[in-house]
C-alpha cells in the first residue's frame, strides 16, 4: 500500500527547511525524561499546535531541519487514516534519510494524532526501535492525562496547555515586565 498522497504532501513540507514562524513565547516547558513520549493536552484554541511549532523551531536552531519534523493530523482529507500510514510515512523520512536511522535521534511533532485510531501503537514502536523523540498534541477525550498514561503504557509524559497566563498576555502585547515573577511581594 502507497503513503497517503497527502501524508507525503506533508512530509514534503515539514522537510523543507524556512524562517520559523514568530508566535509569542509561551512558559510552558517539557520535562526532559528520555525515553518517553511527550503529550501535549488542553482545551481548544488554547495555541497546543503553536506549542509543538515552537518547539520545533528551538529544535532547528541546533539540530539540521530534517531532524525536526512537524506534520498534522487535523486535515479533512486525512478523515479515516488507516494506522498502518504512520508506519509508511515513518519509512518514507527514512528512505529519504537513511544516514539518520539508528544513528540520529529524530524529533517528530504529531499534532492532532488523536484523529488516527490506533497512534499509541504506533508511538510505543518508534519509541522503542528507533532513536526519537515524540511529541503528540490533542484536544479530545482520548488525549486526558489518565488516557495518555494508559494507552502508552507508561511511556507517556503529558504537558497541559492552557490559555496565555497574564504574564504571556502582556509578552504578546509587547509589554511584559523585566522583573522575574515573584510568589510574595517584598515586605
Amino acid at each position: 500500500m502507497p503513503l497517503h498522497p497527502v501524508l507525503l504532501e506533508k512530509l514534503n513540507a515539514a522537510l523543507v527547511p524556512g524562517p520559523p514562524p514568530v508566535f509569542t513565547r509561551r512558559d510552558a516547558r517539557l520535562p526532559e525524561v528520555p525515553g518517553k513520549a511527550h503529550a501535549v493536552t488542553g482545551m481548544r484554541r488554547a495555541g497546543k499546535t503553536t506549542f509543538l511549532r515552537q518547539l520545533q523551531a528551538a529544535c532547528r536552531e541546533s539540530l539540521p531541519p530534517e531532524r525536526a519534523v512537524f506534520v498534522s493530523f487535523d486535515d479533512d482529507r486525512l478523515a479515516e487514516l488507516a494506522v498502518d500510514q504512520l508506519s509508511l510515512l515513518l519509512e518514507e523520512y527514512y528512505r529519504r534519510h537513511p544516514e539518520l536511522r539508528g544513528r540520529e535521534t529524530v524529533h517528530w511533532f504529531l499534532d492532532e494524532i488523536q484523529l488516527v485510531a490506533g497512534w499509541e501503537r504506533f508511538v510505543r514502536r518508534v519509541l522503542d526501535s528507533e532513536r526519537a523523540e515524540i511529541v503528540v498534541s490533542g484536544s479530545s477525550a482520548r488525549m486526558l492525562s489518565r488516557e495518555v498514561h494508559t494507552s502508552l503504557r507508561g511511556r507517556g509524559m503529558e504537558t497541559v496547555i492552557g490559555p496565555f497566563s497574564f504574564r504571556e498576555f502582556l509578552r504578546h502585547r509587547g509589554e511584559e515586565p523585566e522583573q522575574e515573577a515573584r510568589r510574595w511581594t517584598a515586605a
